[in-house]
């Protein structure tokens, strides 16, 4: 059965979370890398929130060298993820102003 669109964002967040963790030469959670590789993980893991506070968490200097490498696929991928995710977070603080 293919997967859901659920399931596949889901791994995309844990091969982003993975390639931040490795770029920063920290280590991966087991959890994580199963993610990561398999739809079919025994856990899937939702690491939106531990994603967005790793990026939040990085220096200037780390930002530009890990996020802002044009020249690697995930980099790239990386900062679309997060250009989206600041966005979301915008949009969410906007309807809860005006709808509250």
């Amino acid at each position: 059965m293919a997967p859901s669109n659920k399931e596949m964002q889901r791994q995309k967040n844990c091969k982003l979370y993975t390639y931040l963790l490795l770029s920063q030469e920290k280590e991966v959670p087991d959890e994580i890398l199963e993610c990561a590789h398999s739809y079919d993980c025994d856990y899937p893991v939702d690491c939106v929130i531990e994603l967005a506070e790793e990026i939040k968490g990085l220096d200037s200097e780390s930002f530009e060298r890990i996020v802002n490498d044009s020249r690697s696929q995930e980099a790239r991928e990386l900062a679309h993820w997060w250009e989206m995710h600041q966005e979301a977070d915008r949009l969410r603080q906007t309807i809860a102003k005006t709808c509250l």
